[in-house]
């Protein structure tokens, strides 16, 4: 590492699987909401996606819970919303959570309000699809407003996790559809397909998201320890390879359950490395810096 450079150490995996969960959980739901307005060959895709979204965003959250080390003080993160993007997004992600129960009680189980054609239930499916997209974003904006890390403090991080929890979010719907639905391979095919151009996309936002840290001597470190450093296996083996390029080729081939399965531990993987990709700046007072001791 470049002296005088800190990597990061607070965030490591329980905020990768928080991060990850969040983005997949509302990727799901986004999926199983547009499915629902795509006809009758869509529901099961559609309550697939819906249930998915509050379980997952849930048991992400017990995850950062858990890292907080003081559980009974979560409920300060949803302070300061005006100033604080730690609470605007607490905000974001409780609102989903609350139309997403009211979207399963409704549509799914057990009281079925918005079965058949309701426009209440439509515009239930707007509003959580709107927050589904900003819980997704939300988990890339955090980084960078939670911490002065110049790895975080871009604006290809939100776009690249909002690409990689809608990919991540449709493969869990594939997978589990793959699994409990009978009848409706084309469904499958045709998300998988659609996942294909992700796959694709978020090649090209990880390409220019790492090419992007040249502004500055951390981010340039922190692009060299996930390329070439410590971070360089995960990346490679966990991001790259099992989770965009296997997962392309297995789609192409259309074996669907073996590229669902390395999708989704490809996007825990990208956490992952973000995290552990993030390193301090150091301390500057005109044209002296002061490092941070390396521990």
């Amino acid at each position: 590492m470049v002296p005088n450079l800190k990597a990061q150490t607070k965030w490591r995996w329980l905020i990768a699987a928080y991060l990850f969960l969040a983005g997949l959980g509302a990727g799901a739901y986004l999926t199983g909401v547009v499915a629902g307005f795509a006809g009758e060959a869509w529901q099961e895709i559609a309550k697939i996606g819906i249930s998915l979204g509050l379980p997952c965003v849930a048991i992400g959250c017990l995850f950062l819970v858990a890292d907080l080390g003081t559980p009974k003080n979560f409920w300060r993160a949803g302070k300061c919303p005006g100033t604080s993007w730690i609470a605007r997004g607490t905000i974001i992600i409780a609102v989903f959570m609350i139309l997403n129960a009211i979207h399963i009680a409704g549509s799914i189980w057990p009281f079925g309000f918005f079965v058949g054609e309701s426009r209440a239930g439509d515009l239930l499916g707007a509003l959580g699809a709107l927050f589904a997209v900003a819980t997704m974003i939300y988990t890339g904006i955090l980084l960078g407003a939670a911490r002065p890390i110049a790895f975080w403090s871009t604006a290809m991080l939100p776009l690249l996790f909002l690409v990689s929890a809608l990919s991540t979010g449709i493969m869990a719907i594939v997978l589990i559809a793959s699994m409990t639905t009978v009848g409706h391979a084309e469904p499958i095919r045709m998300l998988a397909h659609f996942d294909v151009m992700l796959i694709v996309l978020e090649m090209f936002v990880v390409g220019f998201y790492l090419q992007g840290t040249h502004r500055v001597s951390e981010s340039r470190e922190s692009a060299r320890q996930v390329l070439a450093g410590d971070i360089a296996p995960l990346f490679w083996i966990g991001v790259a390879l099992i989770g965009l390029v296997v997962p392309l080729v297995l789609e192409l081939a259309e074996l669907v359950v073996p590229a669902s399965i390395c999708g989704i531990i490809g996007g825990l993987c990208l956490r992952q490395v973000v995290l552990a990709g993030g390193i301090h700046a150091p301390l500057r007072a005109g044209r002296f810096e002061i490092g941070l001791p390396i521990v």
